[in-house]
């Protein structure tokens, strides 16, 4: 068994993480962070599309 280098428990193998350094990480705030970025690219989609849409009815109106 080896031992984490962040807080010196045993665990398994090297490419796991150490539970008891994963149970105090901050994944909830990752996810936090993850989600509110997917919403952001997600209203910023929105915006685009509608700036498109805007611009396709000033061309056509001027055609």
């Amino acid at each position: 068994m080896a031992t984490c280098k962040e807080c010196g428990a045993r665990k398994r193998r090297w490419p796991r993480s150490c539970s008891r350094c994963r149970s105090e990480s901050g994944g909830a705030e990752v996810a936090g962070e993850a989600a509110d970025l997917a919403v952001s690219v997600g209203v910023l989609g929105w915006i685009t599309r509608g700036v498109m849409s805007v611009v396709r009815l000033v061309i056509r109106a001027f055609n």
